[in-house]
């Protein structure tokens, strides 16, 4: 009976070998299932955080491009004047922005280039188009069909949804660099070669009138006519012609540095047109008000990266440091320099109005009565006149 006793025993050991092996398959093939979900449930997971990421990644690509803005001169970037001032203000924005692109043209002219330069930048996607000088009618018929770009002008007086314009009081620096030429002994005929008789410079030389006038009653201006903002051999005839005539100091407000050297040549005062370079004309160097247009187009930009970007009118002042002064001269005395700086001090703090009345105009006609004055938001509309001490005229037409 043992043998046969162990033979079962056997077997039923074999069995339950049998039962444990069965067991254990059931186990794996639960875990590995368990485990596969997993594995499925990471890999959704990863594929969801891999979506993200990339999503993640799409919104900082976009959020990484740049703003672009171009500018048009109508002149040369490195002229040494007008257009100097704007490339200058370029730069400011380049330098004080993060994330922006710009680019400029030069010597685009008024009109059908205007236009073309316009269209070529904002078919490019760029973000705004800046023009350095009145160029109102021009964008005007352009930005309608851009309605993504934001076109900024010198000068415009009107808006459009996508169109704002700026100016400056730079009458204000002009007043000032009177007071300073008028400051020298001596001095009784203040030479003024102007480029266009075109409101602005008309103001700026009324303002300088007054302020020359304020240290000596009897100084005169006398003004010519160049029809041209940078025209070297024309400037520096008007300029000799002047200094012929009696001229003992002159004042430019054009351009190129023709008018500088003739000072220089001839010994006397040199009062510049809104850029401080008095390497022009060391020993002549005078003054001169400054235009700062970077902050401008800084706020500009910054505005329209913001999405707060509103068409807008702006006229720069002392006040905003749109208008500054440049560096005094070698024959400007501590006196006046310190009488010019408080000067400065109240027309920002608007304690100062050379423009209030009465005021005659070089006809003998009154044009500010007493009591009156140009208001700011009107300046921009005068002057159809030239003030009592200026020799010359504003051609009709």
């Amino acid at each position: 009976m043992k043998p046969r006793r162990l033979r079962w025993v056997v077997l039923f050991a074999a069995l339950m070998l049998v039962v444990a092996a069965c067991g254990d398959d059931a186990g794996d093939t639960t875990t590995t299932e368990a485990a596969t979900e997993t594995t499925e449930a990471a890999t959704e997971t990863t594929e969801a955080a891999t979506e993200t990421t990339e999503a993640a990644t799409e919104t900082t690509e976009a959020a990484a491009e740049p703003l672009r803005v171009a500018f048009i001169y109508d002149g040369e970037a490195d002229d040494g004047g007008w257009n100097e001032t704007h490339e200058l203000g370029r730069q400011y924005l380049v330098a004080n922005m993060d994330n922006v692109e710009t680019t400029f043209v030069e010597n685009v002219s008024p009109g059908s280039e205007f236009q073309a330069a316009f269209e070529d930048f904002a078919s490019q996607g760029y973000d705004m188009v800046v023009c350095t000088t009145f160029c109102q009618d021009d964008i005007f018929l352009v930005a309608p069909n851009y309605p993504d770009t934001v076109f900024v002008s010198w000068a415009g007086y009107e808006t459009l949804p996508n169109v704002g314009h700026y100016d400056s009081a730079s009458e204000d620096g002009r007043y000032l660099d009177g007071i300073i030429a008028g400051s020298l002994a001596d001095v009784t005929l203040i030479g003024y070669p102007g480029g266009f008789p075109i409101e602005e410079v008309v103001r700026n030389l009324n303002a300088f009138t007054i302020g020359a006038r304020e240290m000596n009653p009897d100084i005169e201006v006398q003004v010519v006519w160049i029809n041209s903002w940078y025209d070297p051999p024309a400037e520096q005839q008007a300029a000799q012609a002047l200094v012929d005539a009696g001229a003992n100091a002159l004042a430019a407000e054009v351009n190129a540095p023709a008018v500088a050297s003739v000072a220089e040549d001839a010994g006397i005062g040199y009062t510049h047109y809104g850029i401080d370079v008095p390497e022009i004309a060391p020993n002549s160097w005078l003054s001169t008000f400054t235009f700062n247009w970077g902050p401008y187009y800084l706020a500009q930009a910054q505005a329209l990266a913001a999405g707060t970007w509103e068409p807008s009118i702006v006229y720069g002042t002392m006040a905003d440091g749109i208008v500054g002064m440049s560096s005094y001269g070698p024959m400007v005395s501590d006196e006046t320099i310190a009488l010019v700086e408080e000067k400065k001090q109240q027309i920002i703090d608007g304690t100062l109005d050379y423009w209030a009345g009465p005021i005659n105009d070089n006809q003998g006609n009154v044009v500010i009565a007493e009591g009156e004055t140009i208001p700011y938001e009107e300046r921009t509309l005068c002057c159809q006149w030239l003030v009592e001490g200026v020799i010359g005229e504003i051609p009709s037409g």
